[in-house]
């Protein structure tokens, strides 16, 4: 059993969301870095989709009743390995409070958290209070139970850890690669290229619905209205302020705002870790280049994945 001391800012359980309801007006949520999530479940041996603490900007303190293992990825907490796995001794407390280098630091502990299911998924969603914990945050005096490990692992010292790429990029400046929206061309080729060559500042506003952006305004070159349609996580909606944003983890089904552009699969997590106060630029790049990355990012994870059998196997002979 953990029990939480200090919630933190908003410390969520997510798992990868409940894909394929959307044409009901359900919202895929789950983890607002899901590429985060799958490394942290990774590398404690659960599922990809096991079900994580999500904490965003201000981590939270927790208390370990009983000996565990835990890994840590998306951003990074001072005074903890990150990307590897963590053995927790029985009565031992967890400080996760200071969040860096990102916004959203995934807690992965082995076997899963357990948590009632919702269309098949646990995954805290704040607008429609479902799973998690009631639908909402954790709070002081919250208790968490996890499932059975599916690995057997061993108390011995673990040097190793994921590659840094899996890290969010240094610096408050981030560039984030996208494809042409559906309706790029209700913009001007010079407003076009002020969305390209303008950076852009993360607002406080933004949540895990999306990252709202501060700028040169993008305006529609004549008035025009669009028909709500739908609408995927890294759409860039433009609404009739110009301030774009770059919808999320938990954004509505249907939007009514023209999308100048949508932010590739292989860069989501990047804007996932956006704090306030960053900076975003964005690259305009060829479909083709963008399933190259997210090959590129799924062999990393098979790697990853690789390596970890051969520890464990290792381990199981010794």
């Amino acid at each position: 059993m953990i029990e939480v001391i200090k919630p933190g800012l908003s410390t969520t359980l997510q798992d990868l969301g409940r894909p394929g309801w959307q044409a009901q007006g359900v919202s895929v949520g789950g983890a607002a870095d899901s590429l985060a999530l799958r490394i942290a479940n990774t590398l404690v041996g659960n599922q990809e989709d096991a079900v994580c603490l999500e904490c965003t900007l201000v981590g939270p303190v927790l208390r370990f009743h009983a000996p565990t293992w835990i890994a840590l990825a998306g951003a990074c907490a001072v005074g903890q390995p990150s990307l590897r796995r963590i053995h927790i001794a029985a009565g031992m407390d967890l400080s996760l409070v200071e969040i860096t280098r990102g916004a959203r630091l995934y807690v992965a502990l082995a076997g899963g958290v357990q948590a009632p299911l919702v269309l098949g998924s646990a995954s805290t969603s704040a607008t429609s209070g479902w799973p998690g914990l009631a639908g909402r945050a954790l709070r002081a005096g919250d208790q968490l139970l996890t499932d059975a490990p599916r690995l057997k692992l061993t108390a011995r010292p673990t040097q190793w850890s994921a590659s840094f790429c899996f890290l969010p990029p240094p610096g408050k400046t981030r560039t984030v690669r996208v494809l042409s929206g559906p309706q790029e061309d209700w913009f001007s080729e010079a407003v076009r290229r002020t969305f390209l060559e303008e950076g852009y500042a993360v607002s406080g506003r933004s949540d895990r619905m999306g990252v709202r952006l501060q700028g040169a305004p993008l305006l529609l070159a004549e008035p025009r209205e669009l028909i709500s349609e739908g609408v995927a996580f890294g759409s860039v909606q433009v609404p009739p302020d110009g301030q774009p944003i770059v919808l999320s983890a938990e954004r509505q089904t249907l939007g009514g705002y023209p999308k100048i552009a949508n932010v590739i699969t292989a860069d989501r997590s990047i804007v996932a870790q956006l704090r306030p106060g960053d900076r975003v630029r964005f690259e305009l790049i060829s479909p083709q280049t963008a399933h190259e990355l997210l090959l590129r990012q799924e062999v990393a994870l098979t790697k990853l994945r690789a390596g970890l059998a051969t520890i464990d196997r290792d381990h199981a002979t010794h």
